[in-house]
């Protein structure tokens, strides 16, 4: 057979060919997790050669998918530290057929280039190519899938919310429909929220695919018990299912599902070195779990203050983002300038995203869940956001409205009240950055870090100037599989589960605390740099 360019997916080692997503994986299934097979396209292929690897594909999923196939995105930005790029980029459902997955692969190849991705890049600093490569994977048809976010800390999870759903899980990342929720502080696991899920999205079998609304089809629960559900429609290879009424009162997670998922995720966080870990993962019939996405939590779980009470002069949702803000309510697509106000909108597809850029107020969603894409991006930015307010759609344009994302509320006020959110001082602190800014801060910080990350983008290395003009600059290597840049003047001191500081020999003592801040300057993660 002529040689192609597809790496099979555990060796794809490289991530500046392959992707922060499809590097991830390989980590993984170095660590014996259990990620499902895949291929990847890397970066730079030409789109000549792309009729040829989609008959390399389809012979390699002969007899491992029978329920298509998923083309998946892995940029070299995606994924990062710093930055997700949470659903800006496309992933594609397909039958294993050629015409389908040729277009699949092009689609997800050009989301690189879609406007949104690209301002959203420029707005952290990434001023790169955005190179796209694919992951082709077996499509799962899955009894429960969802999004695990954790803090990981000496081999356990100290803080972690887990959403999870019937079927796959793209209805809960895009914040289309609100999951169930465990979510637990060390040793205490809280009360489990309820979906609210009327809908089950399915990868479909070829004569499923056929069958026209209204029609019944079998599936598996998470409990292995099968049922009949109704189509609704099937588009794009997956069925859309009304979900069973027999099961409505059943939970979605098991706690032995629940523990399963912790355990991995301990294990996950350990294989990529980090201590914040978010995590998408699926089961299928057969009680197998599957990991289908890695990467770094870019910022820390908050500890919301939901009263679950009714807000009787408001609205209440669920925290998603810390934080306080007011301004007037708008929407997309009304022509009012969003800097400063208050926006009012369902799940924000990669279109649509680029509205969280122009530095709204705050967010108020009426669906979804603080591990949506909206709340992800929201949270990045440092906007104070509450999702799942449903009743939001009442709320009119121009109404000035205040967003507690702390607590959940949103309320209707008289006049824009003094914000609430004070920055926080960073006397003595350390303050991690992308790049330095044009001009000095004066803050009070004791010196800037410098995230360096070559396959990120952020091969940022401090000038012979830059610590007369902006005081002490260091930089920090978080990711091992990074060499260490030779930097005249400068010295490594590991640091424990960082990775490694570059530090100025005539820099003086090491700070005691590291912070990342918001672009409002507001503390967003704040840790011991020895810890």
């Amino acid at each position: 057979m002529t040689p192609t360019p597809l790496l099979p997916l555990d060796q794809a080692h490289n991530a500046a060919r392959v992707g922060g997503k499809a590097a991830a994986l390989a980590r993984l299934l170095r660590q014996g997790l259990p990620v499902p097979e895949g291929l990847v396209v890397p970066v730079g292929t030409p789109e000549s050669a792309v009729p040829i690897l989609v008959d390399h594909i389809l012979a390699w999923a002969e007899g491992r998918a029978p329920y298509g196939l998923i083309a998946r995105s892995s940029a070299v930005a995606e994924d990062g530290a710093a930055v997700s790029f949470a659903g800006m980029y496309a992933s594609r459902f397909t039958p294993a057929r050629s015409g389908p997955l040729h277009a699949a692969i092009t689609e997800v190849r050009s989301s690189a280039l879609q406007p949104t991705a690209q301002a959203y890049a420029r707005a952290h600093g990434i001023t790169a190519a955005l190179g796209m490569a694919v992951v082709i994977q077996p499509a799962l048809r899955p009894t429960a899938s969802g999004v695990l976010a954790a803090e990981v800390l000496a081999g356990r999870c100290v803080r972690w919310r887990i959403e999870a759903v019937r079927g796959l899980a793209e209805p809960l990342v895009s914040g289309t429909q609100t999951g169930e929720v465990h979510s637990g502080l060390r040793h205490t696991a809280h009360p489990v929220q309820p979906a609210e899920q009327r809908i089950i999205l399915m990868p479909g079998a070829p004569d499923e695919l056929r069958l026209p609304p209204g029609e019944w089809t079998t599936i598996t629960g998470v409990n292995q018990d099968e049922t009949l559900a109704k189509i609704k429609t099937s588009q794009e290879g997956v069925l859309h299912l009304h979900a069973p009424t027999p099961w409505a009162a059943d939970p979605v997670l098991s706690e032995e599902h629940r523990l399963t998922l912790l355990d991995s995720a301990v294990v996950a966080a350990a294989a990529l070195s980090l201590e914040r870990i978010d995590l998408e993962w699926a089961f299928t019939a057969d009680g197998t779990l599957h990991l289908v996405q890695a990467r770094p939590l870019t910022r820390p779980l908050h500890e919301a203050r939901a009263t679950g009470r009714h807000c009787e002069d408001g609205w209440t949702g669920i925290p998603a983002v810390a934080g306080t803000a007011a301004g007037p309510a708008v929407r997309i697509g009304e022509g009012t300038a969003l800097t400063g106000a208050v926006l009012i909108c369902g799940a924000l597809g990669p279109e649509a995203a680029g509205a969280l850029l122009e530095q709204p107020a705050a967010v108020v969603s009426t669906t979804g869940g603080p591990l949506s894409h909206t709340a992800i991006i929201a949270r990045e930015l440092g906007i104070p956001c509450v999702t799942n307010v449903k009743a939001a759609t009442a709320i009119p344009s121009a109404r000035l409205i205040e967003v507690n994302g702390t607590e959940g509320t949103v309320r209707p006020v008289a006049g824009i009240p003094e914000q609430r959110t004070e920055r926080a001082r960073l006397d003595g602190a350390a303050v991690v950055l992308q790049r330095l800014p044009t001009t000095a801060a004066h803050d009070g910080r004791a010196a800037t870090l410098l995230l360096h990350s070559p396959a990120e983008h952020h091969p940022v290395l401090p000038t012979l100037t830059a610590s007369a003009e902006h005081g002490t600059v260091g930089v920090l290597i978080v990711d091992e599989d990074v060499a260490t840049p030779e930097l005249p003047g400068f010295q490594v001191i590991r640091l424990k589960s960082l990775g490694r500081l570059l530090w100025p020999v005539d820099g003086g003592d090491v700070p005691e605390t590291l912070v990342t801040v918001d672009p409002n300057g507001r503390v967003l993660h704040s840790r011991g740099l020895h810890d």
